[in-house]
């Protein structure tokens, strides 16, 4: 096997002062690059003291001598069938190895290394199951016994391999229930099962191999239960959940018909950032984490209810989140070194120093002595912070001793600050009290633009400090918002059938004069608020809902195919929010893969416009999971004047896969029916190929007068229009040309009601020129005007 050896000394010291400023209490010893995708790690120590990593790769198994561990050497390669899937572990000098495709388990017999290894595979018919060709994953217990998960027989549930007795030869000893098992640990007869499509992990008695047992199931956070691990003395088992976001799980399984959970970890540096946490592994009340595209994490685990991250070291520098980065972790080499494999960059050999967090604990409070929910603490000027719980009890900590400054918060309460003095391996209690501070209503009025009549029924919001607070316009057209506290809030009003408006940050305090809210008629959605839009359909889960787009992350489907399942931001419209169908990145909870999600509009009427248009953004996912391809479904595009409906257009896959991008898309409404008072657009999204998934979002709707000025004949041809930047938060650049130049010429910009905001008159034939300096936010549309003729209409964003 081809590797890319680092042997230029500059290029190794300048690799590893790069990771150098990044890491914690870890460093970097030794690395191994490959030419191919590695899996899963494991170690050998011989009986000579020699140490060896196990690395699993696409195509085989690379064993390489950690002789001189700052350069490691592949000594031999064992090769096997190609899959995405490899895993290893031990059994006194033979490895076992599993893979996804073929071949059943692998066996290495290890003890000729350095000179020599051999190899085979065994793949046994077992009566009333089958064959045994591939699985996904494999341990081995203190006893001897490797439990396989995820094979081609008993449905993937875990079967039971006797490996001591004929070392090299293993011999089928019987099987757990049924169920689909990820990773499996086992400890004193006691198997611990990743069910991870059940969401679950489970325990086994498995004492008689022959007769499991089920003694207890759990669910994890994120229902993607992928591997567990047990603490050192029995009691706390930890998992991972292989999804965006999810935590390191701890739970005290001292009474199975009691348990409890106890922690979650999740990294404080890409908090959000969908980073996956991969496997976890326990070493002297450490967990050593790989954690994709964090790399590798140590986390001290000696108070199991306090998780406390004392380590790190990340082999992937690009961006978090998706399935890159550190794939296996393996610390019970005699050495202490931890044996890292990264998918793209291969075998890290790193040096911990492990350390026992700091740990911070307490309670907050208010002034009579109650608890205080969701109030946070924090090191000032550091990444950790912990909220309390319902008895305002909090629990945190920090890798590093020193004196810190404690920062406690709770919206509407004045701030905290205590200085402390933390120490490694020490409990430092901190009880803080908060003061409570007095809460006011915002109150204001709501009126029509152009008439100044109140607007009834106007949804009014409030928002900032981490809070909402809203209210709805009676019908004077006034409001009040109560319970607010002083702070930096946004306003935002809206009305179906009028143009929401976005007011800027500002400070609000008791003393804020009542507010004044004007909104110009106009139909649109920029799905800040909800305007009265319905859901219907079929669809169980992947609905339409409204909501802010999560941060994207790259998720695996069936296949093993990587995609990523949100847009990640809204179109470029004044809000944030969009109607998207399940607003998370877990595919068992948010993507729509059978039935159909609906989303319709409300009423609005269309019978007085000349030339009815209707404008809208889409962004569209659709994959095959089984043929790695552009799925077919669509989001289909209907109009309902309230006696017929037709459909107007389907929109497709938005862009190249892994690359989609919001669509605009404009109809006429006269071209498919009659427009009227009565009238609706419709947005289907259907699982129409019963494999496909699918992941859709609308915003930025729009219904406008396409007919703006009936004495100007549309004559595209003889102009050209175009404007920089488009969006804009300030004014637009606008260029133009016009062919057939008569002397004299106007540039106007209306909004969607028609009405002239700007005009200019244009002095030559072509130039460049400013407008929308001093418009509001919202879509405009620029049009020239020459003699009777004009221009097709440029639409432009004023953020």
């Amino acid at each position: 096997l081809m590797k890319f050896l680092y042997t230029i000394a500059l290029s190794l010291l300048f690799f590893a002062s790069a990771f150098a400023q990044i890491n914690l209490n870890v460093s970097l010893v030794g690395q191994l690059g490959y030419d191919r995708a590695v899996n899963d790690i494991w170690g050998y120590a011989a009986p000579d003291g020699s140490e060896y990593a196990l690395v699993c790769v696409q195509n085989g198994v690379s064993i390489v001598s950690l002789e001189d561990p700052a350069n490691p050497q592949e000594l031999f390669f064992v090769p096997g069938a190609n899959s995405g899937w490899r895993d290893i572990k031990t059994w006194e000098h033979f490895a076992y190895v599993t893979n996804e495709t073929s071949g059943g388990l692998a066996v290495i017999d290890l003890r000729g290394l350095p000179d020599a290894i051999d190899a085979w595979d065994w793949a046994p018919g077992i009566p009333g199951l089958g064959t045994l060709s591939a699985c996904h994953n494999l341990f081995i217990d203190e006893f001897g016994y490797a439990y396989l998960s995820g094979c081609n027989i008993n449905n993937g549930g875990v079967l039971f391999v006797d490996v001591f007795t004929e070392p090299g030869n293993p011999g089928y000893a019987g099987r757990a229930n049924a169920i689909y098992s990820h990773d499996a640990y086992a400890r004193d007869n006691i198997l611990y099962s990743a069910d991870i499509n059940a969401g679950v992990f489970s325990v086994h008695d498995v004492t008689d191999k022959e007769n499991a047992i089920l003694l207890a199931t759990h669910p994890t956070p994120a229902a993607t239960t992928h591997n567990c691990w047990l603490s050192d003395d029995g009691t706390v088992l930890f998992t991972t959940d292989e999804t965006a976001d999810a935590p390191i799980g701890a739970y005290d399984i001292s009474n199975l018909d009691n348990i409890e959970a106890l922690d979650q970890y999740r990294p404080f540096a890409t908090l959000g950032e969908g980073v996956i946490p991969h496997n976890v592994h326990v070493w002297d009340d450490y967990l050593i984490v790989s954690y994709y595209t964090d790399g590798c994490i140590v986390i001290d685990a000696s108070r199991p209810d306090n998780l406390v991250e004392v380590g790190n070291f990340d082999t992937f520098l690009g961006a978090s989140g998706g399935f890159s980065g550190a794939w296996g972790a393996y610390p019970f080499l005699p050495s202490g070194l931890i044996l890292v494999s990264d998918r793209g960059n291969g075998l890290y050999v790193l040096q911990p120093n492990y350390v026992r967090a700091c740990f911070l604990e307490g309670r907050v409070t208010d002034t009579d002595g109650n608890s205080l929910l969701n109030a946070r603490v924090e090191f000032a000027g550091e990444l950790p912070f912990a909220e309390t719980n319902f008895n305002g009890d909090y629990k945190t900590g920090i890798a590093t001793a020193g004196t810190y400054t404690i920062k406690v918060s709770k919206f509407g309460y004045e701030p905290a600050e205590a200085a402390v003095e933390m120490n490694n391996g020490e409990v430092t209690i901190l009880d803080i009290q908060l003061q409570a501070l007095e809460s006011f209503t915002l109150s204001g009025s709501v009126t029509e633009a152009e008439s100044g009549e109140p607007v009834s029924g106007a949804m009014v919001q409030v928002f900032g400090e981490g809070q909402v607070f809203e209210a709805v316009s009676g019908g004077d057209g006034s409001f009040a918002a109560s319970g607010i506290f002083a702070g930096e809030y946004e306003v935002i009003a809206g009305k179906w059938g009028y143009r929401t408006v976005v007011a800027g940050t500002q400070a609000v305090n008791a003393g804020t004069p009542s507010l004044s809210i004007e909104l110009e008629k106009g139909i649109e959605d920029i799905f800040l608020l909800d305007l009265g839009w319905t859901v219907s359909g079929s669809a169980v889960v992947g609905k339409f809902e409204l909501a802010i787009p999560p941060v994207p992350v790259a998720v695996s489907i069936p296949s093993g195919l990587n995609v990523t399942v949100q847009p990640g931001e809204d179109s470029d419209d004044p809000g944030n929010g969009c109607y998207i169908t399940g607003n998370t990145s877990n595919l068992q909870q948010g993507v729509l893969t059978t039935g159909t999600t609906i989303l319709t509009s409300p009423v609005f009427d269309a019978s007085d416009m000349g030339s009815p248009r209707v404008s809208f953004e889409s962004w569209l996912l659709t994959v095959n999971p089984n043929t790695l391809a552009i799925g077919n479904d669509q989001i289909v595009v209907k109009v309902t004047n309230g006696d017929s409906t037709v459909t107007v257009t389907s929109v497709p896959h938005s862009g190249p896969l892994g690359e989609e991008a919001w669509q605009y898309t404009e109809f006429e409404v006269s071209d498919y029916i009659t427009p009227s008072s009565q009238m609706q657009v419709i947005f289907e999204v259907a699982g129409g190929t019963p494999s496909d998934v699918a992941e859709a979002a609308i915003d930025n709707f729009q219904v406008f007068d396409g007919g703006i000025n009936a004495i100007n004949a549309l004559n595209p041809g003889a102009f050209e229009l175009k404007a920089f930047p488009n969006p804009s938060s300030a004014g637009f650049q606008l260029a133009y040309r016009i062919e057939n130049w008569q002397g004299e010429a106007q540039l106007v910009v209306h909004n969607l009601l028609g009405q002239e905001v700007e005009v200019m008159a244009l002095q030559e034939a072509e130039g460049q020129v400013e407008v929308g300096g001093s418009l509001a936010t919202g879509v405009y549309f620029a049009q020239i005007r020459q003699r009777g003729q004009a221009s097709a209409g440029l639409k432009l964003v004023r953020r």
